[in-house]
């Protein structure tokens, strides 16, 4: 089969190059994506508000003081003078060991002495008639000196067959029973634990931001960084109960930033009189810095942090997200306090940050939740860890 080029006329020619070259120049469409196409976020609009100036810190009850009861002395336990779980005053009695032994060590070293001294005594005497040497008397002195000091060991012995409260406190359960033959072992035997726990501490740890804004405040009370914090007022509350159940003050705070955490250790001290607080228990403690003031704030599930650090997205006047970094502190009430970064008025996106990029157009809405402005977000933590 013959294949024949039927070849066009010139003006047809023409006028097709000319369509493709017109084709080719069309201007593109620059029209924005339909809003169906955006992603919808919600937003919230940044404004100041009053908030309380503290500080609110996880931790843990710790006790004053905490003492394992130790049988010092060898011999078969006679006596417990509490019952398990028993509040217990200074000096009373706790365990005692069977003493007959220690009682007649002694008897025998007091004899010891009793004869030492004698001896001693015919010594001078005789030392005065010449009738003795020096060496005598120094000899006859040293013995008396050795049971004088073998009197005393045994005096402290049988001492230490009674254990006493050391302090005020609670008991935890025995640990040996009436019969047992304690205080055998290297280290003796612990026979039970007391613990003082009122007062009460509770123990917690800080950013290194938030311990220099406490020294801060110290320091403008007119308390030395040098001195211990006392002074400072703080709380603190069990799971469950009134935010302002137990007041006290700031105890301890450390003057090194922990190198693995890069937190600083604090302390609140509680009265404790109710002993509601018992070591173990999991607290809230919260450093009162001073009174309500206000804060341009945001909620703290909505800032997010990567090398840069803290950071939000925004949405601007022509609805495209935008990244700003953020310097910030924590607040009470699941918020963040904006130093730097943002400005009242500014559009915080509060749910879809985690679907967005800089630069990206969104379909912005306004957040209409019930108390969207402290509890935004809590179920987009997908879109970054919150510090």
């Amino acid at each position: 089969m013959t294949l024949t080029f039927i070849p066009l006329p010139r003006a047809c020619g023409l006028a097709l190059a000319v369509a493709g070259l017109l084709m080719a120049c069309k201007p593109q469409n620059t029209n924005p994506p339909a809003s169906a196409d955006l992603v919808t976020v919600n937003t919230l609009i940044l404004q100041n508000r009053m908030v309380a100036d503290r500080i609110d810190l996880d931790g843990t009850v710790a006790p004053v003081q905490q003492v394992n009861v130790t049988a010092r002395v060898a011999g078969k336990l006679k006596q417990i003078g509490f019952k398990d779980g028993d509040q217990v005053k200074a000096g009373q009695l706790l365990f005692a060991i069977e003493p007959d032994t220690y009682v007649e060590q002694v008897k025998l070293n007091q004899a010891r002495l009793d004869q030492a001294k004698s001896d001693y005594q015919r010594q001078l005497q005789l030392m005065k008639e010449n009738a003795t040497s020096v060496s005598n008397v120094e000899s006859d002195l040293s013995n008396m000196q050795q049971a004088e000091a073998n009197l005393r060991l045994a005096q402290i012995n049988l001492s230490y067959t009674e254990e006493h409260a050391p302090f005020d406190g609670v008991m935890g359960r025995r640990q040996v029973d009436i019969g047992n033959y304690v205080g055998a072992a290297p280290g003796g035997t612990v026979l039970g634990t007391i613990v003082q726990i009122a007062p009460a501490y509770v123990n917690a740890a800080v950013s290194e931001r938030d311990a220099l804004r406490i020294r801060e405040k110290m320091i403008q009370r007119g308390q030395s960084a040098k001195n211990r914090a006392g002074g400072t007022p703080v709380t603190a509350h069990l799971q469950g109960e009134n935010p302002l159940a137990e007041v006290g003050v700031l105890d301890f705070v450390d003057h090194v930033v922990g190198g693995t955490s890069g937190t600083v250790a604090l302390r609140g001290k509680f009265a404790n009189q109710s002993y509601r607080f018992f070591p173990g228990l999991y607290a809230q403690l919260s450093v009162q810095l001073g009174p309500d003031r206000p804060a341009l704030s945001v909620p703290r599930d909505l800032v997010m942090s990567d090398q840069q650090g803290d950071y939000v997205f925004v949405v601007d006047a022509d609805n495209r997200a935008k990244r700003r970094n953020i310097r910030s502190n924590n607040l009470p009430s699941n918020l963040k306090e904006v130093l730097s970064g943002l400005s009242a008025g500014d559009r915080v996106v509060s749910v879809g940050y985690n679907k967005l990029s800089d630069g990206q157009a969104v379909n912005a809405v306004a957040d209409t939740r019930p108390q969207a402005a402290a509890s935004a977000a809590s179920d987009q933590k997908s879109g970054g860890s919150a510090p």
